[in-house]
């Protein structure tokens, strides 16, 4: 999967020294012609340089490592074009690749110079080495070469890097929100298109290549006795890697891709039963989500998600079924058929097996277990495979249709998520369970189609006109019951209201004394409950304390923050994450900054969660956290989390300002508890 830069930039940020690893890494991958058409080593590249601006990685040492890397990449390719050399099978068609044309006419014309020139030339980077291999290049000269080509490519591209931040920081504040996302999205969806592209072309020359390389090993003395003495052995393992014949390779790529899945479902499967921590996530997940909901995204969610309910996936599956009659191919037919409705019952099973209930969170009633996600399954297993067989069929170009199964995939997916329809885990399995069924969809449309006699004529000419009419009607209904979606929805979740005998009577309630992050570890500890009238008497006396309020999370201001950071223009005052109490996310958050002070994220911050507990003259309990979120130059979160002075200090103003300190109003010495007037 191909990434952008707004996702790179936040891993190689958090990995702080090791960045420098990883962006090497990341060069070294894109120059070996193998792993460079699907990694995206350049942009990894220029991630560093943004980086670079801000300060937080050193200009010349990132390039020794990014030109170290580019060099053994490029090492690789060479030594894999000398181990193939002359034991190529098939020459004429390897020379009929576009690239490798490319990269051979550029090192015929410009011999060592096509190192540096063909560095700049994308998937072209990784085979002229190759080409300079198979040319039986003198070891040397291709050091030197090489060498001369990965210095200006790593100081380039850091550079590039570099304007790139400093444009970033300048233009980021005239761009809309919207404006931005669609330029990213636009973006993301060429590269990873154009990565599709080209890792589908250069394919078969991957493969003939490798095959060239195993076979000069197969060659030598000691693996040559080894086949000697087996030749069972060798003579299946040959027959595994047949291309001309569906139980060789084809059959053996299905069968290992099909146990990969099937293993890793297996693995969700073990998680959910035994209770895996990790399953916590969903919960904690759902309640943040149910936070940023909003009726414009509902709806948006809710056409996506109608696309993979049985009302749409079952006329788009029929008309797809008439539409492989009419044209003949029974084979991609029956593969169909079988990917969709093995799906259908394996997912209705599996929801009576575990029967796992519903968020309550929903935005939708729905009576149906919860694990595995059926919208999620079926958009693999029936979009997935519908993909497969319209590319099979000649309709769409292998990169498109991998690209579109993906989108749909993922957009359902996501659309389940965001209604809390189900869970992270529930989506999850659901898509494995789907891929299990497209796997052996697939086996069953190649196997019938290694079948010279299984394709059948065309109907005739009136027959299919109105088989296709048939057709046409189905994806019209199927179209009007995504824009005509309205299912029951869910009766808000309400929490009543329980009513202490006073104050003190909170402490025997037994509630958790320590918050989360998402993912579940432990941030900071419970260190303040205030009784106050409402969420906004306590902001008015925590505001009057010098305390800033913060934005809590939604989505837009997420994104508005991993941009501005993109930039190098963080804003304290946005929460980018939430802590959990509970399971729930904080209902209030605070920043509190010395006057005239830089903003930080290692400022000090204050969370608090409203609860159900209210004393009898109508005081609710509001449980809070002080502490940092991202330590500075000189301290760490863990002692400055665990000094009173914060607390202190907020406490006196409050009491400043008429509130009272509760004498034993909590079991724990490290809780204050007051009441506002």
């Amino acid at each position: 999967m191909t990434l952008s830069l707004d996702q790179i930039l936040p891993s190689l940020q958090a990995l702080g020294v090791l960045s420098y690893w990883l962006i090497g890494l990341g060069s070294m991958l894109e120059a070996f012609f193998v792993t460079g058409v699907v990694v995206p080593g350049t942009l990894i590249v220029d991630a560093g340089g943004i980086l670079v601006q801000r300060g937080l990685l050193d200009f010349f040492d990132l390039a020794w490592f990014v030109a170290l890397g580019s060099v053994l990449g490029s090492e690789l390719s060479y030594w894999t074009g000398k181990l193939a050399m002359n034991r190529l099978p098939g020459r004429r068609r390897i020379g009929q690749s576009t690239a490798f044309a490319r990269a051979k006419g550029l090192f015929e014309r410009r011999g060592g110079m096509a190192l540096v020139i063909g560095r700049f030339l994308g998937p072209v980077a990784g085979l002229v080495p190759l080409v300079a291999g198979m040319a039986d290049m003198d070891r040397r000269k291709f050091l030197i070469w090489n060498i001369l080509g990965s210095i200006p490519y790593a100081l380039a591209h850091v550079a590039i890097g570099f304007f790139l931040g400093d444009v970033m920081g300048r233009i980021g504040g005239s761009l809309t929100r919207v404006a931005v996302l669609t330029g990213i999205v636009l973006l993301a969806l060429l590269i990873l298109w154009t990565t599709l592209y080209s890792a589908l072309r250069l394919l078969p020359l991957a493969w003939a290549v490798m095959s060239a390389a195993l076979r000069n090993l197969a060659d030598l003395p000691a693996v040559r006795r080894r086949i000697a003495d087996h030749p069972e052995t060798a003579r299946w393992v040959e027959a595994r890697l047949d291309r001309n014949a569906f139980s060789g390779l084809t059959l053996s790529l299905l069968t290992v891709v099909f146990i990969y899945i099937g293993a890793i479902w297996i693995d969700s499967v073990f998680e959910f039963l035994v209770g895996d921590p990790l399953l916590g996530l969903d919960t904690r997940l759902s309640e943040l989500i149910h936070h940023f909901q909003s009726p414009g995204p509902i709806r948006v969610a809710s056409f996506i998600t109608a696309v993979g309910g049985w009302q749409v996936v079952l006329p788009v599956m029929v008309a797809a079924l008439i539409w492989l009659m009419t044209e003949g191919r029974r084979a991609l037919a029956v593969g169909l058929a079988v990917s969709v409705a093995g799906n259908t019952v394996t997912v209705a099973v599996l929801k009576l097996a575990f029967g796992r209930p519903r968020s309550p969170l929903g935005v939708f009633a729905e009576t149906s277990g919860s694990f595995p996600s059926g919208h999620a399954a079926a958009s693999v297993a029936a979009y997935g495979m519908l993909m497969y067989v319209v590319w099979r069929a000649g309709r769409l170009r292998a990169e498109t249709a991998l690209l579109l199964a993906g989108l749909m995939a993922f957009a359902i997916g996501v659309s389940r998520i965001y209604l809390i329809e189900h869970y992270l885990s529930d989506v999850l399995n659901g898509w494995l369970v789907g891929a299990l069924w497209v796997t052996v969809g697939i086996a069953i449309s190649e196997w019938r189609l290694s079948w010279t006699s299984v394709e059948t004529a065309p109907m005739a000419r009136r027959a299919r006109l109105a088989a296709l009419a048939l057709a046409a009607g189905l994806a019209v209904l199927a179209a009007s019951n995504v824009w005509r979606y309205d299912h029951p929805r869910n009766a808000p979740v309400q929490v009543a209201d329980q009513v202490l005998s006073d104050a003190a009577a909170l402490a025997q309630m037994g509630l958790p004394a320590q918050t989360e992050s998402l993912m579940g570890s432990p941030v900071h500890p419970v260190s303040l409950v205030v009784f106050a009238r409402d969420e906004i008497a306590l902001a008015a006396a925590v505001l009057a304390s010098d305390w800033t309020a913060a934005q809590l999370p939604t989505p837009g201001l997420v994104f508005d923050a991993i941009f501005a950071a993109v930039g190098g223009s963080e804003d304290p005052t946005v929460e980018t994450v939430s802590h959990f109490w509970r399971g729930q996310p904080n209902d209030l958050a605070f920043v509190q900054r010395a006057p005239g002070a830089t903003p930080s994220l290692a400022d000090p911050r204050l969370r608090f969660w409203r609860t159900e507990f209210v004393t009898a003259d109508g005081l609710r309990a509001f449980v809070g956290t002080l502490g940092v979120d991202e330590a500075g130059e000189t301290e760490t979160m863990q002692t400055i989390g665990a000094s009173p002075m914060l607390r202190d200090t907020l406490v006196q103003g409050l009491v400043a300002r008429g509130a009272t300190v509760l004498a034993a109003s909590h079991t724990s010495d490290n809780v204050v508890s007051l009441v506002l007037p």
